[in-house]
């Protein structure tokens, strides 16, 4: 299915362009994209874009639009009708400001009421033309959760796929860190993760990986880098058995969701609710 970039209003668009004029920019997503929550309910953590110039500076005062990505109905598609998509609460498109650090933040985003997977993307407009970051998003159907407390710090995992788990630990300050430990498409071994706030009975996760380390004594970590790999989202139904959603920035890996089990408890990790 084609997409389509809308310019709502023609000076907004060259006032942007005149913005970024005589640079060649980069606009990469930071943070917020692969989350996932359940229809016509906020998502959990803002999308974050940022701005640089061709040697990797910042850029300021720039405005940093951020939409949907509608679907266009072209060739005798069959388009959901708009209240399907994530929303800004009312407000088309989201208009934010690069910081010192290049950095916009969007508004608060809304699921819409349809189960599936979209995008919203961030653009601007400059003398070399259009770019973009994309933000992919799932909405799902509700579940019945249970609030996240330090009981579910432990290992889980599918038994139906055992050999690859994550191993979750509740924080201080309704964090949560989690960390997959599998495989990657092509059958080498792969972990990633990191830690993100609870909110309400979720949790959602901006999962990073590793690349470029050597077994000690080779390792320098000059050489190592860590790179966003997409976002992971938390729930539970009870005291063992939860679900977690995947979405990530490589497509190789997909976007989905896995039904965990717990595998281990630490003997101090209180009581479940």
């Amino acid at each position: 299915m084609r997409r389509f970039v809308r310019c709502i209003l023609a000076f907004a668009c060259f006032f942007t362009l005149t913005q970024a004029a005589a640079v060649a920019e980069t606009l990469e997503a930071v943070s917020g994209g692969g989350q996932t929550t359940v229809v016509n309910t906020p998502f959990f953590a803002p999308l974050v874009a940022r701005l640089t110039d061709a040697s990797g500076a910042p850029i300021a005062g720039v405005d940093v639009t951020f939409e949907p990505d509608y679907c266009n109905g072209f060739e005798g598609s069959t388009c959901p009708p708009t209240s399907a998509y994530p929303h800004f609460g009312g407000v088309l498109p989201a208009v934010a400001t690069t910081d010192s650090d290049g950095i916009a933040v969007a508004g608060p985003l809304i699921a819409g009421d349809a189960v599936d997977v979209y995008n919203v993307f961030a653009w601007i407009l400059t003398d070399g033309g259009f770019i973009r970051a994309n933000f992919l998003l799932q909405q799902v159907a509700p579940i019945a959760t249970v609030a996240i407390t330090p009981a579910f710090t432990g290992a889980w995992y599918d038994p139906a796929q055992a050999g690859h788990g994550i191993f979750i630990e509740v924080l201080p300050s309704q964090r949560l860190l989690a960390y997959w430990f599998a495989f990657a498409p092509d059958g080498t071994q792969a972990w990633f993760g990191g830690d993100g706030a609870i909110m309400g009975n979720f949790a959602f996760v901006d999962a990073n990986s590793g690349v470029g380390g050597r077994w000690i004594p080779n390792f320098d970590s000059a050489q190592f880098a860590s790179h966003r790999w997409g976002g992971l989202t938390f729930a539970f139904t009870d005291c063992n058995h939860g679900r977690v959603w995947f979405t990530s920035d490589d497509s190789a890996w997909g976007i989905g969701s896995m039904d965990i089990t717990r595998l281990t408890q630490p003997v101090d990790a209180g009581n479940c609710p």
